[in-house]
């Protein structure tokens, strides 16, 4: 039921609205990120409001704040 999601993470300084989802079909979000090999740790930000972690994401750390980041290695 989300309006807008970007993806925010390490690599982009956890900005906000720097890397929005695009809405597929079925209103599926997705977007291509090229990155360097490493790990990089990322949450969803869901309405501009929401921070939201990958639920698929195997991997997640604690963020420091309460909440737990998703981890991604390339």
């Amino acid at each position: 039921g989300a309006s807008t999601v970007s993806l925010a993470g390490t690599w982009n300084d956890w900005s906000e609205t720097a890397q929005p989802l695009i809405r597929g079909e079925g209103d599926v979000f997705y977007l291509v990120v090229p990155l360097a090999p490493g790990q990089y740790e990322y949450q969803f930000v869901v309405d501009g409001q929401r921070w939201q972690p990958d639920p698929a994401a195997p991997l997640a750390r604690d963020d420091g704040f309460g909440q737990r980041n998703s981890v991604l290695t390339i």
